[in-house]
């Protein structure tokens, strides 16, 4: 198992784990609190480290319904979008799960990288033990859009929906610092979530959202998604959005466009 890097012994990991990853312990919020039933989920990884989860289940997803696969980004845990759970739970008629990286909420360890990748496939094993003839839906916002890319590449599932991602870290730093550009960005960072290079191996079908006014990471960067990605492949950009909650800036087009993508690809 993974342990917490030593500042003195590795500090440029050490700061690379502290600046990639900004894990909340605390919860604001389960989804009983916006009247969704809910279970726990407990996931023991082959590696010792010990996942924490939501599952939601909806009536009809014990048939044929849908199951949304959550991956949030790198900072806060699973109740930030309550929500966005409650939303999906009722609109599409959908289960979903959510489960916390490793170091987030209530799972053990610390993140990294490769980490978050096995939990993202732990996460899809149990997903799809609960609903093994379902569709699953991979939904993935900001650093997790690079954490659903990569699992999609791993695992079949049906739609890939991307929110306000990364197209990888190396193109995150370059324009944060920008006296960096000429420096081996390797012997500080050794991250990559290299989105763009994960949606071009895809087959599935891939939906990208980013806002406009998106000041924490630019369009710009679902823009190198949508052209790197493999088809097919949809690119809508939010008037007005900004990092987080693009479905709450404009609901009706958010869910219009989502609802048109799944029905043009018979998922709806």
């Amino acid at each position: 198992m993974q342990g917490k890097i030593n500042p003195l012994i590795h500090p440029f990991k050490w700061l690379e784990q502290k600046a990639l990853f900004l894990p909340e312990k605390s919860f604001r919020g389960n989804p009983g609190h916006v009247g969704l039933d809910f279970s726990d989920i407990d996931l023991l990884l082959e590696d010792g480290i010990r996942l924490h989860g939501w599952h939601i289940p909806h009536p009809k997803a014990q048939q044929e319904g849908p199951v949304w696969l959550i991956f949030h980004g790198n900072g806060g845990n699973i109740s930030v979008r309550l929500d966005q759970y409650k939303e999906l739970h009722d609109r599409y008629d959908a289960a979903v799960i959510a489960i916390d990286y490793r170091g987030y909420g209530k799972s053990s360890g610390f993140p990294s990288e490769h980490g978050l990748y096995a939990d993202a496939l732990a996460a899809y094993k149990h997903t799809q033990s609960i609903y093994p003839k379902n569709k699953i839906y991979i939904f993935g916002r900001s650093m997790g859009g690079a954490v659903a890319s990569q699992l999609v590449t791993k695992v079949p599932a049906n739609a890939l929906i991307l929110e306000a991602s990364i197209s990888s870290i190396q193109e995150i730093i370059k324009e944060r610092s920008k006296w960096l550009r000429y420096f081996p960005l390797k012997l500080i960072s050794s991250a990559n979530f290299n989105t763009k290079e994960y949606v071009s191996t895809s087959k599935i079908p891939k939906l990208i959202f980013h806002g406009d006014s998106d000041k924490t990471v630019s369009h710009i960067h679902s823009e190198r998604i949508y052209k790197f990605a493999r088809e097919p492949k949809q690119l809508e950009i939010i008037a007005g959005g900004d990092h987080n909650g693009l479905d709450l800036v404009d609901p009706e087009r958010y869910h219009a466009v989502l609802q048109k993508f799944l029905r043009e690809h018979n998922l709806l």
